[in-house]
Parts: C-alpha cells; structure tokens; sequence
C-alpha cells in the first residue's frame, strides 16, 4: 500500500517529536548519537511547500543509543522507516561486545517478539521499547553459555560447499550492513550485500559456516528476510566453487517516488558479470525486460 504525502509528512512529524523526547531523557551525546543531517534533511523536508515531494523523500532518521549496565555497554541502532508508525515498526538492531554471538542473536530476537507482540501499530514505540531494553538486557549479562562458542571451520576441502542467496524486505542500517560485512569475514565467506528496498545479500563457503552465519544473521530484527536460493556441492575444493572472490557491499540506493529503492538494472548487470542473472527471476518473481 502506497503512503500519502499527508501520511508521510504526520509520520516523519511523529518521528521528530518522538527524537525531541529521546534527547531530553538522554541528553548526554555520547548516551544518544544522532545523524543531525538526516533530522535537518527531514525538517527541511517538511517545510517545503513546493517541489516533488513525492519523489524527492528525505534521509531516513536513524541513530545510537548507548547504555551501560555494569560498566558492561550496550548499543542499540534504531533506523526508522518512512512508513513508521503509521503502517511498520522501527528497525531495532542491538549489539554489545560483552555479550557472544549466541547472546546478541537471543536478545535481538526477544527484542523483535516485544516489537510484533506488544506494540501498536500507529502509536509511538521508541520509549517503550527503551524501557524493555533497560529492564531486560542485564538478565544477558548474567547468562552462562552451557556450550562454548562453535568454533568457525576455516578448512576448504574435504567439505561441503553452500551459497545462500537471501532476500530481505529492506536493508538500511549502516550498522546492521557492517556486520553483515564483519561476520562474513569473521565464517570466511564471500559474496555481496546490496542494501534498498528490498535488500539481497548471498554467502558462499563452507557449507557449515553458512548455516552458522545465516543462523545469527536471521535473528537480527527484520521486517521479513529469508532464504530464496540455497545451493549445495560436495566438493574437495571449497575455493573453486566460489563465484566471488570476496565479501563486499554492492549497489546504490536510489530515492525514487515513495521509498529508498535499490537499482534493479544495476543489480542485473553486476548478476551478468558472474553469469547468474537466472537468480533475478527467482529473488524478485519477475524476468528483466
């Protein structure tokens, strides 16, 4: 469902409103971060009276909260949408150096279960979701893995090999976007990310590393992501499967009427120079004209 100018423009209000109230329990800079380019661009945005509004969408408000439980700190990216809260919740995505993997996967998967459950489309939720964070995240500090971390299999042969093309409704946050780089890195995967509406990303390696990096990376708060394409191959030679010779974020993403859109045509070519364009029909349901 297409948004309104006047639906866009009393999200975007709420949205500044909601920020206005953020700073004032967190005054602190370095408790809340904020990308004050983006809050000019949207108040700019706001303001103007004429132009093509429509097809010229401000920067989407996103920013970081930094809580400290313990001396322990806690990150949390909320990115919100020109749909929020009208008709989406915000993108919620929390990290922390103290927590493992396992730990971090938990506690952003709790955090997408309060979103979907207890929140309320068309009000505001960034308080409240503050406020779980706040009454919730010490309790993950204070957990024991039973298990030790699954250490990453950095042998190529005698295994199998997997590449997972993934299709997600969207991919904004410059944060989740790193770590999606970081921990590809981190299993010794390649393969690309390319963020926009809707957002693809495809792996490629060890097969068990795959499923290990899919395993933590689904977790993540997201509106809707999952595998469309997975492809599996014994081999003895992990490296010669690869298509991609590293890990690496692709593509642009353009403004283009209503949302941030990722170039399709730019896709299709970058899916030509690897001789795949045969997975564009299969992610998107359409063949390229």
């Amino acid at each position: 469902m297409e948004l309104s100018l006047e639906t866009i423009s009393s999200n975007l209000s709420s949205q500044l409103d909601e920020l206005e109230i953020l700073q004032a329990m967190f005054p602190d800079p370095k408790e809340l971060e904020v990308d004050f380019c983006n809050v000019v661009d949207v108040r700019d945005w706001l303001e103007n009276s004429s132009g093509d509004k429509a097809n010229n969408l401000p920067s989407l408000i996103d920013f970081s909260l930094h809580l400290t439980f313990n001396g322990k700190s806690v990150e949390t990216v909320i990115t919100l949408p020109t749909e929020y809260p009208s008709m989406s919740l915000p993108e919620v995505y929390t990290r922390s150096d103290h927590l493992s993997r396992l730990q971090q996967a938990s506690l952003n998967s709790r955090l997408q279960q309060y979103l979907d459950q207890e929140t309320i489309l068309e009000e505001p939720c960034l308080t409240g979701v503050i406020s779980w964070l706040q009454e919730n995240c010490e309790t993950y500090f204070e957990q024991h893995d039973l298990e030790p971390e699954k250490q990453i299999d950095k042998s190529l042969k005698n295994t199998k090999f997997s590449r997972l093309w993934i299709y997600s409704h969207h991919l904004y946050s410059k944060i989740k976007r790193k770590d999606i780089l970081d921990l590809a890195s981190e299993f010794c995967l390649t393969g690309f990310s390319m963020p926009g509406k809707p957002g693809v990303i495809c792996v490629e390696g060890v097969a068990q590393n795959c499923a290990d990096w899919w395993s933590l990376v689904r977790h993540w708060n997201w509106k809707k992501i999952n595998v469309k394409i997975q492809e599996d191959k014994d081999t003895e030679d992990v490296d010669g499967e690869r298509l991609f010779d590293k890990f690496e974020e692709i593509g642009t993403v353009k403004n283009t009427g209503r949302d941030y859109h990722m170039d399709m045509g730019e896709f299709y070519r970058y899916l030509e120079i690897y001789k795949t364009t045969w997975v564009f029909k299969e992610l998107f349901g359409i063949e390229k004209s």
